[in-house]
C-alpha cells in the first residue's frame, strides 16, 4: 500500500481523508433535513436532539479531518494534472479550493452559530463540547450574541443550501466526465489501487 502521493496517483492517507470527509459531509444532509422537514424543528420531539447531534457530530468530523488533509496536501507532491487547457486547470483548482473553503466554513459557522438554548454543552454521549456562547473565547471577545448568531446561521444555511450542493455536484460530475468521456485517470487515482476495476469505461 502506497501511503504517500506520487505523480501518478494519490496515496492511501490522502485517499482515506478524502473519502471520510466526503462521507461525513454528504451524510450530514439527511439528518438535518429530517430535523427540518420531518420533525419540523420541534424541540419537544424526543428525536430532535439525537438526530441533530448526529448532524453536529458529522460536521465536527469534517472540520477536524480537513486540517490534516490540508497539511498532508502541503507536505506531499500532487499527482500531475490531466491533459487539458489552462482554463480547465484553473477551474479545477478553483473548485478544489472552494471545496476546502466549504469544509472549513460550514463546520465553523455551524459550531459558532449553535447557541446555549438547552444546555451549556453539546452532548455527544461519549463526550461533550461547550457551546460557543459558553466558552471563554466568547466572553473575551465580548460578542453580542443577538447580532452574531444570525450572521453565523445565515452563512451556514446559505453555504449548505446553495454553495455546497452546487460545488459538490460539479466535483462529482467532473470526476465522471474525466472517467467516462475523457478516459483519463482523474477518478481512478483517488480510489484504492484495484478498486476502480468495476468502473466500466
Amino acid at each position: 500500500m502506497q501511503f504517500k502521493n506520487t505523480r501518478e496517483r494519490f496515496g492511501a492517507i490522502a485517499g482515506a481523508c478524502h473519502w471520510l470527509i466526503a462521507s461525513a459531509f454528504i451524510l450530514s444532509y439527511p439528518f438535518v433535513y429530517y430535523v427540518v422537514y420531518v420533525l419540523e424543528r420541534d424541540r419537544s420531539n424526543p428525536l430532535f436532539l439525537p438526530v441533530l447531534n448526529v448532524h453536529w457530530f458529522l460536521g465536527i468530523v469534517v472540520g477536524v479531518l480537513v486540517i490534516p488533509r490540508l497539511l498532508w496536501r502541503w507536505m506531499n507532491i500532487e499527482p500531475e494534472e490531466s491533459p487539458g487547457s489552462k482554463v480547465e486547470h484553473l477551474l479545477a483548482r478553483l473548485a478544489h479550493w472552494g471545496l476546502y473553503a466549504l469544509m472549513i466554513i460550514m463546520p465553523a459557522t455551524g459550531y459558532l452559530g449553535t447557541g446555549g438554548k438547552t444546555s451549556a454543552t453539546i452532548d455527544f454521549y461519549l463526550f461533550e463540547i461547550p457551546r460557543f456562547p459558553n466558552t471563554e473565547l466568547f466572553r473575551l471577545l465580548q460578542i453580542d450574541w443577538a447580532t452574531f448568531e444570525p450572521i453565523m446561521d445565515g452563512i451556514h444555511h446559505f453555504s449548505g443550501q446553495w454553495l455546497a450542493p452546487t460545488v459538490v455536484l460539479l466535483h462529482i460530475a467532473a470526476a465522471f466526465y474525466h472517467h467516462y468521456v475523457r478516459g483519463d485517470t482523474v477518478l481512478l487515482r483517488m480510489l484504492p489501487e484495484g478498486a476502480g476495476a468495476w468502473l466500466r469505461k
